[in-house]
């Protein structure tokens, strides 16, 4: 295995630079720009990143609950290039569609869907929409904060018979 250092920031560079002109007496420590800030916060994980660990843990856990192969993802947000937004627009791609659907009946719903937020995500006013007229459907639709709370809510769910 061969060692790979990673490559540096930006931030680091500076911070570098700005070091060897100080212990060079070229510049005082107060005139830096990258040495007197503090380091920046660390990002938060994102709802990307905690819906792609919650259909790993998915796919951990099809033979526990078998009905998690009909677990799927609803792609409705992200970036995207404006020419393809007005096509998937016209294919008929709705705003505020929650993001997870799982398909099977229980506990008398016709199927759970989940709006996945990040644990501080905020709900927006179409989304609250649709997650109501889903349940006026006859559906379980809920909003987990991030992967840990979907998780539990899916396992709640399925852990639940039959019973239409």
């Amino acid at each position: 295995m061969t060692y790979r250092p990673t490559k540096p920031t930006k931030r680091e560079i500076a911070q570098h630079f700005e070091l060897l002109d100080v212990l060079t007496d070229r510049k005082s420590v107060a005139d830096c720009r990258y040495l007197t800030k503090p380091p920046p916060k660390p990002r938060q994980q994102t709802e990307s990143a905690e819906q792609a660990a919650l259909f790993q843990w998915a796919a951990w856990n099809k033979s526990k609950y078998p009905e998690l192969s009909l677990l799927h993802a609803i792609p409705n947000g992200g970036y995207r290039p404006i020419t393809t937004a007005a096509r998937l627009k016209a294919e008929g791609v709705r705003a505020g569609v929650p993001d997870i659907c799982l398909p099977v009946a229980r506990q008398g719903y016709n199927g759970l869907y989940i709006e996945l937020k990040a644990p501080k995500g905020r709900v927006q006013a179409n989304q609250r929409e649709w997650l109501q007229d889903l349940s006026e459907q006859g559906y379980k639709a809920v909003v987990a904060y991030g992967f840990e709370e979907a998780r539990t809510v899916i396992e709640d769910y399925l852990r639940e018979g039959v019973n239409i």
